[in-house]
């Protein structure tokens, strides 16, 4: 009795079995269509969310831009809820970025960054030809989080074999032409169909050079009729152009043209949607494509849409719990948790790097277990050198073996730049000043990374330099550094530096100065630099009104060691910045001075969400003076930040302290894509200091009390200040600051 209970209970599973398989070949083939529209795109993830609740079949995706980042990624068999919580909790500024990861940059490079502030320069290709960037926003790091989302299905090369079968929709640069990718890297293929025009740099895909999707077709209904949709349901995310838009910027008639594109061809898209195909459109007005921070309610209005329109929609596409759970299985992934390690490593290197310091960056070698997310980490830190367009890896299985490929292509500017920079101060009390810089540096002199520097300068401070960069091993660990300079500065001084008795004004010194340096140094890390140098110098000083002219032999002796692990240049929120310097010049050697000082210069920020608590300490002594120091003293104070109500350069003399603690608060950050919204900022500091004489000692009583009140943003040509300082005595100053600071 009871076999024939089981038996009866087999047939009829098996019945409902094949009625499923039944449904499933004749049921109608489900297209899912997802356009472009930016951060807007947030939306078709609530969408999913429904049509999976609801137990809508997707049988086939086609993306557009960010319709092909969400779509890619539900295709690969992630759900739902993990493509929510990676929108939402990501901090895509890390990886949307106009610049590099400064802590991971060279000590040399941050020192071209101090000389040039802001963001103008050009760069020069392989032709000597002078060259801009493809896109303001850099590559690697976006590609490089979706190889890392991408991971679990790196060696499905056929679309068609993803859970869900997939296609990204991307445009030919050089013909505007659509291309429809369907193999390859999916990462790489999502990359290509979200690359903006301008904003992010196009991707070579074979042979092809790609930018976003959305350009050619922002609704790719056609692609998924090709693929074999009977029914379409497509998600329209993208922008409507605005037809009273106030033209006043080249970013608004660059955005126009863009949303008018992209709807334009949507809108032709749409036009050939049949009755039983589907439109959802979710209600995203007061959102824009650059609103990455709203990413919670812009999901929330793609599941109201589904639901709004699910009875009178949708409704019909949905199965019964059985043939839904045939359905998911048959498109489930099967994650390969198999370890590999790696038995050879192949670096394909064009660039003037030597491959000894690509494996040193990327730490791994022949017999370790494969880690990728620490080879991707590892990449970033050499991407961030700055020498690479992009560093690819590929792992190859071939005679029973994991070999790693390593593929780099070289910088748009790998073989120099040129770099401007403009300052601009004046305190609205009859001082104000201006320089204008011009650089070129020759790139990749030898294999070992040599460099040729030249900067010129006018306005406060005239000069012309030249210098030799030359590293000593592979590893760029050692380096010498010969150079050649002339500059002709400008000061304020005391009147009383001059006339020991009474004059408490202030008068103008010029000093002219040529000579030439050679030093030794040490790159530690990154971040640490120690180095050695001797100088040959002849001054000449002369007062403007006052018939003194002078002339000097110089020949310092120094030793510093800096620390550079700051965030940012300006406006700083993590890391620290320390320089040690110790200078010695002797009679006995030929010099006309005759002295031996340390100065010491500490930055630390400690930052709180959108409060930055910024600590400075600045002290510099005159151990030793037998004759002749420096005609105006060896240490300035005054100006902004340097007891910021005295006037710039107006407190000189043998020794020095400073300490500042400076509050500022983010009134705005940077937006979605880093560059179209300078950062800007208010605060306040505290400041106390003074300078004295050689041999006498200070205390609390002779310091100055100081303190500012500013509005301050990150602009393309540095940082704007503008400012109040006043002191403790009578002493204030206002702050016009743009650029470079003297």
């Amino acid at each position: 009795m009871y076999k024939n209970y089981f038996l009866l209970i087999k047939i009829l599973l098996l019945v409902s079995l094949l009625q499923t398989i039944s449904f499933a070949d004749k049921r109608p083939t489900i297209g899912l269509v997802l356009s472009g529209g930016g951060a807007r795109g947030g939306a078709h993830v609530g969408v999913l969310k429904i049509l999976e609740e609801k137990k809508i079949p997707v049988d086939l995706i086609v993306g557009t831009s960010m319709g092909s980042f969400v779509g890619g990624l539900y295709a690969s068999g992630k759900t739902p809820q993990e493509i929510e919580e990676l929108l939402i909790k990501t901090d895509w500024k890390k990886y949307i970025r106009t610049d590099f990861v400064r802590e991971d940059t060279s000590m040399r490079q941050k020192a071209v960054e101090y000389q040039y502030q802001g963001r103008l320069g050009f760069g020069i290709d392989e032709n000597d030809n002078i060259v801009m960037p493809t896109g303001a926003l850099k590559r690697q790091p976006m590609l490089i989080k979706f190889l890392k989302e991408c991971e679990h299905v790196e060696n499905i090369n056929d679309f068609d074999k993803l859970p869900i079968p997939f296609r990204a929709v991307a445009t030919n640069i050089k013909n505007g032409k659509k291309v429809i990718l369907k193999s390859g890297s999916l990462a790489k293929s999502i990359y290509a169909s979200s690359a903006i025009p301008g904003g992010f740099q196009p991707i070579n895909i074979n042979g092809v050079d790609l930018v976003d999707g959305g350009v050619s077709d922002n609704m790719p209904i056609q692609v998924a009729r090709d693929m074999g949709a009977d029914i379409i349901i497509a998600v329209d995310v993208s922008e409507n152009f605005d037809k009273n838009l106030d033209v006043n910027s080249y970013l608004v008639v660059m955005g126009q043209l863009v949303n008018i594109l992209m709807r334009k061809n949507a809108n032709e898209s749409i036009a050939t949607l049949t009755k039983k195909d589907i439109l959802l459109t979710p209600n995203l007005s007061g959102f824009t494509g650059l609103d990455a921070d709203k990413y919670k309610p812009i999901i929330q209005a793609g599941v109201d849409v589904t639901l709004k329109d699910y009875d009178s929609k949708l409704k019909k596409l949905s199965l019964n719990n059985q043939e839904y759970a045939y359905y998911k299985n048959q498109h489930k992934f099967k994650q390969n948790t198999k370890k590999r390690y790696i038995d050879q490593i192949v670096i394909n290197n064009p660039t003037y790097i030597n491959n000894e310091m690509i494996l040193s960056k990327l730490k791994i070698n022949t017999g370790d277990e494969l880690n990728e997310n620490t080879l991707r980490e590892n990449i970033m830190h050499l991407y961030n050198l700055g020498t690479f367009d992009s560093i690819d890896y590929n792992i190859v299985q071939k005679d029973d073996k994991n070999i790693l490929e390593i593929t780099t292509t070289p910088s748009w500017d790998n073989h120099g730049e040129v770099r401007l920079s403009l300052g601009l101060e004046d305190d609205y009390d009859g001082h104000s000043d201006y320089s204008l810089k011009f650089g070129y540096t020759k790139f990749g002199l030898n294999e070992y990374g040599g460099e040729w520097k030249n900067d010129f300068e006018i306005g406060r401070r005239k000069k012309a330099y030249t210098e030799l960069y030359q590293p000593l091993d592979n590893l760029q660990r050692f380096y010498i550094k010969p150079s050649l300079i002339y500059t002709d500065t400008r000061e304020l001084i005391p009147e009383n530096t001059l006339y020991q008795k009474g004059g408490q004004g202030l008068i103008e010194m010029e000093v002219e100065r040529y000579g030439g340096s050679i030093a030794l140094g040490t790159n530690i890390l990154n971040n640490y630099q120690l180095e050695v140098g001797t100088s040959i110098y002849r001054d000449t000083i002369e007062f403007d009104l006052i018939d003194i002219d002078e002339e000097f032999d110089a020949k310092p002796i120094y030793a510093s060691l800096k620390i550079d692990s700051l965030d940012n240049l300006n406006f700083e929120k993590t890391g620290l910045k320390a320089d040690i310097v110790w200078t010695k010049e002797m009679e006995d050697m030929g010099s006309d001075y005759d002295y031996e000082q340390i100065y010491i210069n500490l930055k630390k920020p400690i930052n709180f969400d959108r409060h930055t608590i910024t600590t400075y300490i600045k002290y510099g002594k005159l151990y030793k003076k037998d004759g002749i120091a420096a005609i105006a003293g060896s240490f300035t104070l005054g100006g902004l930040f340097n007891l910021s109500g005295y006037v710039p350069y107006s407190l000189n003399n043998d020794n020095m302290f400073l300490g500042v603690v400076k509050y500022r608060y983010a009134l705005q950050d940077n937006d979605f894509f880093g560059s179209l919204k300078a950062p800007m900022y208010i605060g306040f500091s505290a400041e106390i200091g003074n300078t004295w004489e050689y041999g006498k000692s200070a205390g609390y009583d002779m310091m100055h009390k100081s303190g500012t009140l500013f509005l301050a943003a990150d602009t393309l040509l540095g940082p704007f200040y503008l400012a109040y300082g006043f002191s403790n005595s009578t002493e204030h100053t206002a702050y016009l600051y743009l650029g470079e600071k003297f």
